[in-house]
């Protein structure tokens, strides 16, 4: 009796300890969120480079939990004070990822939690999206081609070449930078004679994740930070296992920053049809000749590491065409799963994407959702999207069913709604409805 008396409070106090740590943690988890919120906002308080007000409806999201801290409640009611911001639960119909949507009544910025632990790092990405939330009241609407070019020997040369010519601009004083422009210029201009059918993706993603990124950049990063981050983002490129996507992220920043030396005003007299060559000739008065643009780039490419960046990619090229083969045959001798795409949702990483010329891009891993259901290619063989019509899955290595709506492959997870189901087709497999 006496052993009862004393083992009910202490398995009661023991319950509330447990129960403050974690209301303590939640807490702290919200007072994180809420201090975050405060930074962006003061970072683009007093920002000039856009019309548009930066700072507005935002969310962060964890992944696995799906809960989501927002710095404003929803017309819906889902997301509830908490604090100085606001809580809830997002609904399993958003995909979560770093981008700006509709919902609940408000264009949102989402960010996906836990937030970069340095400042710099989570500001830049955070005004990011901030961009993205505001870009169509700018007259800048998304447009998310891939630069397929990118993936080529010759298209990664002269833009790595052209990168070097723009990190020789940014070490030197603005009057003193023509000569480095013009190099820029002009490795740019030889990759648009190379690939002229599909360089202008590459001016449409900078007019896309180019102009957010500088967004990001130019008032994420203060000064030396700055400088120092442009760099290390020229050197991180020929590491890079992709630049058909990735690519904006670099030259948006470089071109952002260097014609904001020139005018900080610039992005204010833009539209959707600007390009940073044109630019670069207007603000530094560079310009090109057509005229022997070879025998000129030959003479200059020396000055830029030409002969090391060309060494590598010859060596990068051999084992590229060597896995492009493969990506091939998995996707074109094989067994596969198509799927047609009628209004989707996408989450993707825009550096580990591969070129399969007019057999489409492989998204080694992405999140999809559609009127079917919702697809997860976390890894294996991936998955190879056409024009963004068309989805194709490998199923060379079989395919599992653990009921008629979990449909499963090497590195992917299909998970159907009612009304559709998975059929055979010859030796493939297709959805339709049933």
């Amino acid at each position: 009796m006496n052993t009862k008396k004393s083992t009910i409070p202490f398995l009661l106090m023991a319950f509330l300890k447990i129960g403050a740590g974690y209301a303590q943690r939640a807490d702290s988890v919200a007072r994180l969120a809420s201090a975050y919120f405060r930074e962006a906002e003061q970072a683009s308080a007093n920002q000039t480079i856009w019309k548009q007000k930066l700072y507005g409806p935002m969310l962060f999201v964890d992944e696995n939990t799906r809960t989501a801290w927002a710095n404003m409640p929803d017309d819906g009611g889902i997301l509830k004070p908490e604090g100085e911001i606001y809580k809830g639960i997002l609904p399993k119909s958003i995909i979560i990822a770093n981008t700006s949507f509709d919902w609940g009544g408000k264009k949102w910025s989402m960010i996906i939690w836990p937030l970069p632990a340095d400042r710099y790092e989570r500001l830049n990405l955070v005004l990011h999206e901030s961009f993205h939330r505001i870009q169509d009241r700018l007259g800048l609407p998304a447009h998310s081609p891939t630069a397929d070019h990118l993936s080529a020997k010759e298209g990664r040369i002269y833009l790595l070449l052209e990168l070097q010519a723009l990190k020789s601009a940014l070490d030197k004083p603005k009057n003193e930078r023509k000569y480095d422009l013009e190099s820029a210029l002009m490795f740019r201009q030889k990759r648009q004679m190379l690939f002229p059918e599909t360089f202008r993706n590459e001016e449409i993603l900078e007019a896309n994740e180019g102009l957010a990124e500088y967004t990001g950049v130019i008032l994420g990063r203060p000064g030396n930070t700055l400088r120092q981050h442009l760099e290390m983002v020229i050197e991180g490129a020929e590491k890079k296992e992709s630049l058909i996507r990735s690519a904006p992220y670099i030259t948006g920043p470089l071109y952002g920053c260097l014609l904001h030396d020139a005018d900080a005003s610039w992005t204010l007299k833009i539209d959707s049809g600007f390009n940073f060559t044109s630019l670069v000739k207007k603000y530094y008065h560079v310009k090109i000749e057509g005229d022997n643009l070879d025998a000129e780039i030959n003479k200059r490419l020396m000055q830029y590491d030409g002969a090391r960046i060309t060494a590598s990619e010859n060596l990068k090229s051999e084992a590229h065409e060597k896995l492009k083969k493969q990506y091939i045959d998995l996707f074109t001798a094989n067994p596969v799963l198509v799927i047609s795409l009628v209004n989707m949702n996408i989450g993707f990483n825009p550096n580990n994407l591969f070129d399969l010329g007019t057999y489409g891009t492989v998204y080694p891993t992405m999140t999809l959702k559609d009127v079917w259901g919702e697809l997860d290619v976390t890894a294996g063989n991936g998955s190879l999207m056409k024009a963004w019509h068309i989805v194709y899955l490998s199923a060379k290595d079989g395919i599992s069913t653990k009921d008629t709506k979990t449909i499963e492959g090497k590195g992917w997870k299909l998970t159907l709604v009612n009304g559709w189901k998975l059929v055979a087709d010859g030796s493939n497999f297709k959805l339709v409805k049933e």
